[in-house]
């Protein structure tokens, strides 16, 4: 690690894990050092990204691991170029797992998922691109569908009044609405 230009330090034990690491630094934990592995596990969520190394292929779940936090696993069968290309991916701010680690946890997110809800706001966007809207403009319209007026929205945006009359015409044009009515109910259809 420090011939690769890394800061390496040695730690024993949880109580002396760093507790105000960056949120961008590699912490390092060797795995064969570790007494209780769900206190470390407890304590990854505080700061900085962490990766486990020195694991013995099959002693642990490589899935908890992802899902209590951790960034990455390398095993003690890792061969350099492995490790070297990891920590590559690492310092992009990828995560290093098997591929198979990875499968589970997104079909674990999306088995929790609500496919109904994913396909209406799938259809709320496409609703809204097709009318072309910009973000400001969308921003305007969900503040006109939740009831501001126009001086609301200003103040809300930081912007003057004369230019959400300006957004309002625009969104009026883009969504075929002739007045606040109109455009309160198509964004309900969009909005929910």
């Amino acid at each position: 690690m420090e011939a690769c230009g890394y800061v390496t330090a040695c730690v024993e034990g949880v109580e002396s894990l760093p507790a105000n690491a960056e949120p961008a630094q590699l912490i390092f934990i060797d795995i064969r050092l570790t007494a209780n592995l769900c206190e470390l596990l407890s304590c990854c969520t505080r700061s900085g990204r962490w990766v486990f190394f020195n694991v013995s292929p099959g002693s642990v779940d490589e899935l908890t691991l992802l899902m209590a936090g951790a960034e990455g696993v390398f095993y003690t069968t890792d061969k350099p170029e492995l490790l070297l290309k990891g920590i590559h991916r690492l310092n992009k701010f990828d995560v290093w797992f098997k591929r198979d680690t990875i499968n589970r946890a997104f079909r674990q997110l999306r088995d929790k998922s609500d496919p109904a809800a994913a396909i209406q706001n799938m259809e709320v966007q496409q609703m809204v691109q097709q009318a072309g809207l910009t973000k400001r403009e969308k921003n305007i319209l969900l503040l006109v569908s939740k009831g501001a007026q126009n001086q609301e929205i200003a103040d809300t945006l930081h912007i003057s009044v004369n230019t959400v009359k300006t957004h309002i015409y625009s969104i009026f044009r883009k969504t075929n609405s002739r007045n606040r009515v109109e455009l309160v109910a198509w964004s309900s259809s969009v909005f929910g």
